[in-house]
């Protein structure tokens, strides 16, 4: 119960978001969600890229995908960065590539 909860909220909020970012969009004749305020429905509110395109499609606008993935990749190095931190007490890690 307490699960499907926090689910109807991350929706209701990440809803509540898209609405006004599409009024946003519209009224600024754009027809693009762009990358950083599509991750940052994903990363900040739990919202599932795959509906923010669908409400996209939807609502006649397209998602940056390209965009969404690179605000992905910087945060994940981020998030690297600052565990290499704090495990190494800030010297940098090398990684095999």
């Amino acid at each position: 119960k307490e699960e499907e909860e926090a689910f109807s909220t991350m929706l209701d909020r990440g809803i509540k978001f898209f609405t006004e970012l599409e009024s946003e969009l519209k009224e600024e004749g754009k027809k693009q969600v762009t990358g950083d305020k599509a991750f940052f429905l994903y990363d900040t509110l739990g919202f599932p890229i795959d509906l923010t395109e669908l409400m996209a499609e939807e609502a006649g606008l397209t998602v940056d995908s390209d965009g969404f993935t690179n605000e992905m990749e910087a945060q994940k190095q981020r998030s690297r960065d600052a565990r290499a931190k704090a495990k190494g007490g800030g010297t940098k890690r090398l990684e095999f590539i």
